[in-house]
């Protein structure tokens, strides 16, 4: 039987079933906020290439949530597998790290209160909770322009160890916690070059009488205020050059610029050095060997022990390279890693400003470049933003320096006696500033001034290359054949020499970047054929020492000198990267990086310097700190460079650099005389060896918060290895491990006890990483330790968390296996590590 409506009636129906239809469903509008997601990481096989990742989008309202009016996107560092994915969803890759997720069966929807669990696979591992996806949040189908609405309800499940797995992953970092035995603490950090211990220390109080030379009295201003704030006593002024039991800070011509001499015995303490540098770093020993129980406020004393040291530094140049393009830091969080690198005598901060994914600098000629390449939002389509970016999600705000703010940075760098080096990153790791000169030229192409909108266009709009950078990009290097590329960076070099003008500290390096040009760039323009051509160059590959050339004589022009990574000092002749020799006489000085053990290029440093290279030796096998600590999930960063703990970071021997290593870096034995054939430092290569450095990159660090975990303490491990005099064991042929390890426990003694309580003093406290706790079962008993010294254990039986109250490990625990036991690590301040659960029953 059929019914039959007439026309009218067919439209009240419709209309009726439209209602009954919507009224079972979220509005569209409001789907993002009554909808929560959870990432976690599934088990694979372990002979799988990839690693499944599980999302579940969850209904969290009262209504159906319709899956065919929005789209979910996303950042996600690795590489996704579409070809793997549930095939009812379609995950697309944009660009740089952003996907965007879509339903493929546009009948789906989320019941009430139910899930979605939706799979996919990455190519590779994932080795901790930092790899996940960050930054979610929807745009809707229907609205003409494209808004991203951030989902709030977004969390990662950490896997939960069954109770033997847990000991075993416990009592593998017992064995690693354990330190020579009964060491004793080194005198200070960094170690000092020379020191003559006496009997008996002195007594700094109230009455006692500071004198400091003329050239000294901002040093002598600094060190009554440390004095002042770590004690409340002021220290009144001396008029007599070396005061009766007094403390004199003085000059004296025959010592080298950063170096100094303390005298510290009954007649008082004498500071010597011919300049305010070596003044400054004769304060900081003196802050290192007064102990973390002589700075409480208010004490009526100080105690110092007597001694004689005589120090200077072993590399002029020693340096951190803060990234703060990937992810943005506050000039205040920029000034309180200043004061650590101070405090531990590093005298270069490295600052990465402009990258894919940010510029944060103002340059008030070029407005555009913190106007656009300044903000990521989800409504980056119109050119007028970036695209989100590792977790800055949907609404995210401008963020960079402004001209005053480098300024303030630069006066309080200047102030402890530390140069800023700017990095405008050229011509690769450039999208921020491609994208932002696009913005422009469309602007005043719009206002029909075409020689204005070239003026500072940095891409060939004809360009057909098709590459994929390090971090998937495939449209983030500058054209190095257009006029306009060279205006835009001479631009960008006169503002800054303005700002550091302004701040009264003349620029005299640029760091002009030069890494990870990916292949197949500038192959199909028309604009580099045009010069190829003009030239007579055979290959593409010639662009780039062109390239090189052309910014080292910009640079000459502008009396700067030319800093920049590695890639500067090489050229491709067809059969992958090699040292340039035809370069070695432009003054560049490299930034080396790349020494990964069991990738080839482990003596690519020495074999720069040996060429006639100035190098800073940045080795990422042990200083690049964004590398996770360990190989656990519960550790944040990157693995791709294996992982970095302090022990590696202590253990870098800049010019004997293979002496003490034996496994690659996912852990594996090298082969027999695996480094026999690499190349040594020559004479020539050792001079020019002038010094080390470490770097953060921000793409797994979103706050101060984990730039300071990822930094502290192995930055103190760097300051060691770039200020302390050579050990016997990074020399000759053997590595005597005995030795190394008594000197590694006498640094981490001094480190755990000493340096990071004081850590937790300075500037309101570091959120330095906490040592890791390790337990043994043995026999019937819980053995545990910590990483390293200065944090207790507390633990408890009754069900409870551990607090300070609770009972604190002195010795073996008699396991009760009807009892659940709870670990923690703690500082005297309160600061705490996760908690550990054992149970037994």
């Amino acid at each position: 039987m059929r019914t039959y409506f007439p026309e009218k009636g067919l439209h009240k129906l419709i209309a009726v079933c439209a209602i009954l239809f919507c009224s079972c469903f979220c509005k569209a509008a409001d789907i993002h906020q009554k909808l929560g997601i959870k990432w976690q990481l599934i088990k694979t096989d372990k002979d799988s290439p990839g690693q499944v990742s599980r999302l579940t989008l969850y209904n969290l309202s009262d209504e159906a949530i319709p899956c065919n009016k929005w789209s979910l996107w996303f950042n996600f560092i690795r590489q996704i597998n579409p070809e793997n994915a549930d095939k009812r969803f379609k995950i697309e890759h944009k660009n740089g790290d952003l996907y965007r997720l879509g339903f493929v069966d546009q009948s789906l929807s989320i019941a009430v209160r139910d899930s979605l669990v939706l799979d996919f696979m990455t190519n590779d591992r994932l080795p901790n909770f930092s790899d996940g996806p960050s930054g979610m949040y929807l745009t809707y189908l229907e609205e003409k322009e494209v808004k991203g609405y951030t989902i709030a309800d977004f969390s990662i499940i950490r896997p939960v160890y069954a109770n033997d797995e847990l000991l075993k992953k416990l009592a593998k970092q017992y064995q690693l916690n354990l330190l020579a035995e009964n060491s004793k603490p080194q005198t200070s950090i960094p170690s000092v070059l020379s020191r003559k211990a006496g009997r008996g220390s002195y007594q700094l109080s109230s009455q006692t009488l500071l004198y400091t030379d003329k050239a000294f009295e901002q040093e002598g201003r600094y060190f009554r205020d440390f004095i002042q704030q770590i004690s409340g006593m002021v220290l009144p002024a001396a008029q007599q050059r070396k005061p009766a039991r007094g403390i004199s800070i003085i000059k004296d011509a025959s010592l080298a610029e950063e170096e100094y001499r303390i005298l510290v015995d009954a007649n008082g303490i004498v500071l010597s050095a011919s300049g305010n540098k070596g003044v400054f770093y004769a304060i900081q020993t003196i802050k290192s060997l007064l102990s973390g129980e002589n700075r409480t406020v208010k004490r009526q004393a100080l105690k110092i022990p007597f001694l004689r040291i005589l120090d200077k530094p072993r590399f002029a140049y020693r340096g951190l390279m803060l990234d703060v393009a990937r992810n943005f830091q506050t000039k205040a969080s920029v000034m309180k890693v200043i004061d650590v690198m101070s405090r531990y005598k590093l005298n270069t901060l490295h600052l990465h400003l402009n990258d894919d994914e940010g510029w944060r600098l103002e340059i008030p000629a070029l407005p555009e470049l913190t106007q656009v390449g300044g903000i990521r939002n989800a409504g980056f389509a119109t050119g007028n933003s970036l695209q989100p970016a590792y977790g800055s999600g949907a609404e995210g705000k401008q963020s960079f320096y402004s001209v005053a703010d480098y300024i303030e940075i630069l006066k309080y760098a200047a102030a402890r006696h530390i140069e800023v080096i700017p990095e405008l990153e050229t011509p690769g790791h450039a999208r921020a500033a491609v994208k932002s000169m696009e913005a422009r030229y469309r602007k005043y192409m719009a206002l029909g001034k075409r020689i204005e909108a070239n003026e500072y266009l940095l891409n060939d709009l004809e360009d057909r290359s098709v590459y994929n950078s390090a971090q998937n990009w495939n449209d983030n290097v500058m054209n190095v054949a257009k006029p306009s590329t060279y205006r835009f960076i001479s631009t960008v070099l006169e503002a800054m020499k303005n700002i550091y003008a302004a701040a009264g500290k003349p620029l005299k390096r640029v760091h002009l970047g030069g890494d990870e040009v990916p292949k197949g760039v500038w192959e199909k323009s028309p604009e580099i054929r045009r010069l190829s051509d003009s030239l007579g160059m055979t290959s593409v590959n010639e662009i780039w020492p062109y390239y090189i050339r052309k910014i080292a004589h910009l640079c000459k022009e502008k009396d700067l000198e030319l800093l920049g990574w590695e890639e500067m000092g090489m050229l491709n002749k067809g059969n992958g990267m090699e040292v340039n020799p035809a370069l070695a006489d432009q003054g560049i000085q490299l930034d080396v990086w790349n020494n990964l053990v069991g990738d080839g290029q482990e003596d690519l440093a020495y074999k720069l310097a040996n060429a006639g290279y100035k190098v800073v030796f940045t080795s990422a096998n042990n200083f690049y700190f964004d590398l996770a600590w360990a190989d656990v999930y519960e550790e944040p960063g990157h693995s791709w460079a294996g992982f970095t703990d302090i022990r590696k970071a202590y253990s870098f021997l800049p010019a004997n650099y293979f002496l003490n290593i034996s496994k690659n870096n996912s852990g594996t034995d090298l082969a027999p005389g695996y480094f026999d054939q690499k190349v040594r430092l020559t004479e020539l290569g050792k001079a020019n060896l002038i010094g080390i450095k470490g770097a953060l990159w921000t793409e797994k660090v979103p706050d101060q918060e984990r730039m300071e975990y990822m930094l502290f303490p192995r930055v103190i491990a760097l300051a060691e290895r770039a200020w302390g005099a050579e050990h016997s064991w990074e020399k000759g042929e053997d590595f005597n491990r005995e030795d190394f390890s008594k000197d590694y426990a006498a640094f981490m003694k001094k480190l755990g006890t000493d340096e990071l309580p004081k850590l937790e003093l300075l500037n309101g406290g570091y959120g330095y990483r906490l040592p890791a706790l390790g337990i043994k079962l043995e026999g019937a008993s819980l053995f545990c330790n910590a990483e390293y010294p200065g944090a207790d254990i507390f633990y408890t039986t009754d069900g409870k968390a551990p607090t300070a109250a609770s009972a604190k490990y002195k010795g073996a625990i008699i396991l009760d296996k009807e009892k659940t036991y709870q670990f923690k690590v703690m500082t005297s301040r309160g600061r705490a590590g996760d908690i550990i659960t054992l149970k037994f029953n």
